[in-house]
């Protein structure tokens, strides 16, 4: 939700700019002065009595001018979280903004608010109005030119997901322009895990039940002890999931997260890893195990867990993109994997790349180093005393 806010606030002011630019140009190029902008701003929100300028015989109004700003940032935060979400690219979310804002205008603001609005614009300054409100909003789509653009993201995902597997993709994926959606079990938010300490909540924006792969480019599959095992219990998940690799889209899974593959039966005879507690499980599956930091396999990108992620997450992002991951992690990644360690070793060394567990050890490490240096200055400091 806070995401979805902060973007549609970004989108409202971007709208906001354009509109009010576009009402001052075309008033003045209406009205034949450079002051016809400022007097179709002032037109606008519809009280007299103040005069700026030459030609700026018009209304000006704190809360009409409240009104109208506040409105647009509204809409930004509507769009952003109703509109765009339903359109498959940004030209179709810039058509829809733009119809909307007409209907607003037309049918649901009343009179009393802008009572001037149409008068000061004329009927071609407020068509152009629209087309600015239109442009702007396809502009302001979060991701524009990543590669990314225009694609739409599943992650499938339950309570009890590792919280920094769903954290940290997602962001990557949105910050390259991807539309990202929670699919879960149910609706409301689900809670992470810090692994056995819960985390934070995340909105679902659509349950497994009303999702169809046709919907989506690619589907992402976090980890973690519970999340995974409570989706692959779901036939509707299973069915997604099949749905996904039967249409050859691409599917991106780490840690805990092949569990659900492997209940949909997708695994025989192909190659991933996964966290190495539940290796037996996906070669029982059919799957090929490679203990390796990133594998792929044709539509399939999988990892084993927290400390793989900067390959996964550059692995998952090339996939997604349509593009061949570098060649290295098509193959072994011994430059990039951590030495082999037992599950309860590659538990601990993922803990230490939580956030706030790696800023208490750069914390610790500070410490140290500040008493190190410490110690070295007063045995300096007494060795010259003495000399």
């Amino acid at each position: 939700m806070t995401h979805t806010v902060t973007r549609g606030l970004k989108a409202g002011a971007a709208m906001t700019a354009a509109c009010g630019a576009t009402m001052m140009v075309s008033s003045a190029i209406q009205r034949g002065t450079p002051w016809a902008g400022l007097n179709a701003m002032a037109t606008a929100v519809g009280v007299r009595r103040r005069r700026f300028g030459k030609h700026f015989d018009a209304d000006v109004s704190v809360p009409g001018l409240a009104v109208l700003t506040g409105g647009l940032l509204a809409w930004g935060i509507f769009y952003e979280g109703a509109v765009r979400p339903v359109a498959r690219n940004r030209v179709a979310a810039g058509v829809l903004s733009g119809l909307g804002g007409y209907a607003l205008d037309r049918w649901v603001l009343p009179d009393w608010v802008l009572p001037n609005f149409r008068k000061a614009m004329g009927s071609r300054g407020t068509v152009a109005k629209y087309v600015a409100l239109g442009v702007a909003s396809a502009l302001a789509t979060e991701g524009r030119g990543g590669v990314l653009a225009g694609k739409r993201i599943a992650v499938l995902a339950a309570d009890g997901f590792e919280q920094v597997e769903l954290t940290l993709p997602v962001k990557a994926l949105r910050a390259k322009g991807a539309t990202v959606e929670i699919v879960s079990l149910r609706r409301g938010r689900i809670v992470g895990m810090h692994l056995n300490v819960p985390g934070s909540r995340t909105k679902v924006d659509r349950t497994v039940e009303k999702v169809n792969a046709a919907r989506y480019d690619g589907l992402f599959v976090p980890g973690g002890f519970i999340g995974p095992d409570l989706v692959r219990q779901s036939e509707e998940a299973r069915d997604l999931v099949r749905a996904f690799d039967a249409a050859g889209k691409p599917i991106a899974v780490i840690c805990h997260g092949p569990w659900v593959l492997a209940s949909a039966e997708i695994l025989k005879g192909r190659q991933l890893t996964s966290w190495p507690g539940i290796r037996d499980d996906l070669v029982h599956a059919g799957a090929v195990w490679r203990n390796e930091a990133v594998v792929v396999d044709g539509n399939l990108v999988s990892s084993r867990g927290p400390q793989d992620l900067p390959a996964f997450t550059r692995a998952m992002v090339d996939l997604f993109a349509g593009r061949a991951p570098a060649a290295a992690l098509q193959t072994r990644v011994e430059s990039s994997s951590p030495p082999r360690l037992s599950p309860p070793a590659l538990a601990l060394h993922g803990v230490a790349t939580l956030p706030k567990v790696a800023r208490a050890l750069r914390t610790v490490g500070l410490v140290a180093v500040t008493a190190l240096v410490a110690r070295r200055a007063g045995v300096l400091a007494a060795a010259a005393a003495l000399t």
